[in-house]
């Protein structure tokens, strides 16, 4: 073999070598990212992102710059790691507003590998400079990830993973998860280590990843991501359920320091929107529908969503609940069947001449859109948005539902489906929403338009 045979069959190798080592440690880095990263809640001045490692990582860094900067900026995980399950969040803080930012997952000294730009948003200043900007947001609820071994026998609950991949394709600023985010199973609601891991093992999807880091996203939560089906205030390890929901979600708060919960609120643009909590301190389905004494949000975060509501100078309010708001028609789980309280919010809303109000809600296993006439002058909606995989509630349109006279005519889907809500119009007094739900492959259902004088008291 001659001299140029031996350096050129050197280099052959030197470079096989090369590429299989980076392969292999942009393996093992893949590895010990479980999930994320996910950006949550942003504001002006500071953003959060969320992620999960695995249990042998020492450490965890993000390094990111507002783009067109050269210089990164970074940010050390300090809390505790080396966990059986360790999510985490980053809280970056003193940030420019209304700017795009880039940045970078560091694990254990090593750069993440993606084909993809991580990118985060601050918020803008628009107030009393211009008009509110355009917006738009998905909402969906019910995704249920097949187990084989904890799921119950037959034919799998879960349906097509792709709508994930769907919906991140489908542009938006944010997403609002209504619920039934994760199904806990049997085997899961029974323990702190079953809760911990259903959390864990559904939000590791490969299919849901690029979603996650696509855009911010928000939730609440309903039963089965709270307990087992149906549950209520006196499930045993609602503390727990609680935390877990906390170390895997981004809302930048949760109840009240005396008045535990996943409620809370955020603002976007000229729209306010309050993340119910219809568990932690919801009576059992059973109690008489008029008992006074069953409830469904409770007294305290009554009156904090009334104070909300009251403080709220927006012209959209969002109430945001994992059961449907305004179906008089459904006997399973709808507000309506906590009588006193659904009549003291409906009466609040009136009196106190709140308007702008839309009701969104998930739990269904269907979509549709709710329409009904509060004192002959207030006209409010119920958005449904379900189920992302579980499986659809056929039957809903055979039984007493299937003619729903509160129902927006043709406005319903029995297939799994999104819905994306877009606020539009350029002038200030001016302002819409347009509704559009949509299939797995993208393809539009149907569409509905609320015109923002709509939502305004009619009086004569």
């Amino acid at each position: 073999m001659s001299l140029n045979s031996q350096a050129m069959s050197t280099k052959s190798s030197f470079a096989a070598l090369l590429f299989f080592t980076l392969f292999f440690l942009t393996q093992c880095t893949a590895q010990k990212l479980v999930s994320g990263p996910m950006p949550g809640y942003t504001e002006h001045f500071e953003s959060l992102i969320w992620l999960e490692v695995a249990s042998d990582v020492l450490k965890v860094e993000i390094k990111y710059r507002k783009l067109g900067d050269q210089k990164f900026m970074s940010s050390q995980y300090d809390g505790p790691l080396q966990k059986k399950y360790n999510p985490i969040k980053f809280q970056l803080q003193h940030l420019e507003m209304g700017s795009t930012y880039e940045y970078e997952l560091w694990i254990d000294g090593k750069k993440t590998s993606s084909e993809k730009q991580y990118t985060f948003s601050t918020r803008k200043l628009w107030e009393y400079r211009e008009a509110p900007p355009e917006f738009s947001f998905i909402i969906g609820s019910c995704a249920y990830i097949n187990d084989t071994q904890y799921d119950r026998p037959g034919d799998p609950y879960g349906q097509d993973y792709r709508i994930f991949k769907t919906i991140e394709n489908n542009p938006s600023e944010f997403m609002i998860w209504l619920g039934d985010n994760n199904y806990l199973r049997e085997v899961d609601w029974s323990s702190e280590s079953g809760i911990q891991y259903r959390y864990h093992n559904d939000r590791k999807l490969p299919e849901m990843q690029g979603l996650l880091s696509s855009r911010n996203h928000f939730a609440t939560w309903d039963d089965h991501d709270y307990g087992p089906n149906d549950s209520d205030k006196s499930y045993r390890l609602k503390n727990v359920s609680l935390q877990a929901f906390k170390d895997y979600w981004g809302n930048q708060t949760y109840g009240e320091d005396k008045n535990p919960g996943v409620y809370s609120s955020f603002s976007w643009a000229d729209a306010d929107f309050f993340l119910l909590d219809n568990r932690y301190h919801r009576s059992n389905n059973r109690y008489p529908d008029d008992s006074p004494e069953k409830t469904f949000l409770g007294n305290k975060q009554m009156e904090w969503l009334k104070n909300s509501l009251l403080s709220s100078r927006a012209r959209f309010k969002f109430i945001v609940c994992g059961s449907q708001m305004l179906n008089l028609h459904n006997r399973n789980e709808a507000f309506a069947r906590y009588a006193n309280e659904f009549e003291e919010l409906m009466n609040f809303i009136v009196e106190a001449d709140i308007w702008g109000v839309v009701f969104i809600s998930g739990d269904r296993h269907f979509s549709e859109i709710i329409k009904r006439e509060q004192a002959s002058f207030y006209t409010l909606y119920d958005i449904t948005s379900s189920p992302l995989t579980a499986r659809p509630y056929f039957s809903v349109l055979k039984g007493k539902e299937g003619e729903n006279p509160d129902r927006v005519e043709g406005k319903v889907a029995v297939e799994q489906n999104f819905i994306k809500i877009s606020v539009q119009g350029e002038e200030r007094t001016d302002r819409n929403l347009l509704i559009q739900c949509f299939d797995i492959d993208n393809k539009e259902l149907w569409n509905f338009k609320i015109d923002d004088d709509q939502l305004r008291p009619a009086r004569d």
